[in-house]
């Protein structure tokens, strides 16, 4: 037998060593945002994980499981010197949206979101400011589509409607959807008070 030996390693996968991060019980994060803008999308808990909802014919929307909105961010850590995404609740994602709108990207600005409790689905607040840096010095943005693509193990669609296969997987946490690019009123019309309450009703899953 012959085995094919090798003096270099293979090429990582595009989302090697990147993870879907939350921020954890009574603890902050505070990264430098690397991204123009947030992406988000309605989510279930089901079957002990997080799946996008789909739209008018989603099954979990007809099975009666509660939605909330997520917003996806990806961020530079200058402590560890590397980039994950951080996800946000809708309440959170709002000082993001709004200075989004004003400065017209978020790309360079710190993020600093606190979750305020001891319990996984404690609240998190969030504040954001610019930050003095040269934007030539940040790492090239995570693509954040493709990410979620990937950890909800979707398949995207070509330009002429075909599906191609999802992206190799090489990440901790697994994600689907096409979720669009969030403003000030996109928040507000997906953070409905009957969203949010149901939600609150549900009791389970992750923030």
């Amino acid at each position: 037998m012959q085995i094919p030996w090798q003096n270099r390693p293979p090429a990582p996968t595009e989302f090697a060593g990147v993870r879907l991060y939350r921020v954890p019980p009574g603890k902050s994060v505070e990264a430098i945002i690397t991204c123009e803008h947030m992406i988000g999308a309605v989510t279930h808990f089901a079957h002990r994980r997080t799946q996008p909802c789909t739209g008018p014919d989603c099954s979990l929307c007809i099975d009666g499981v509660p939605g909330r909105w997520h917003g996806y961010l990806s961020v530079w850590s200058t402590r560890n010197r590397t980039q994950h995404v951080l996800e946000l609740t809708a309440l959170a994602a709002f000082p993001v949206a709004e200075y989004d709108d004003r400065q017209s990207s978020l790309r360079g600005a710190t993020i600093n979101a606190s979750r305020m409790g001891n319990r996984p689905n404690s609240p998190v607040t969030c504040s954001i400011a610019p930050t003095d840096l040269d934007l030539r010095t940040l790492p090239r943005a995570i693509n954040l589509e493709r990410f979620l693509m990937t950890l909800w193990s979707m398949r995207e669609k070509s330009q002429d409607g075909e599906e191609k296969p999802p992206p190799g997987q090489n990440i901790r946490n697994t994600v689907r959807a096409d979720p669009p690019t969030c403003t000030t009123g996109l928040l507000k019309s997906i953070g409905h008070p009957d969203v949010i309450e149901a939600a609150k009703s549900n009791g389970k899953g992750q923030k």
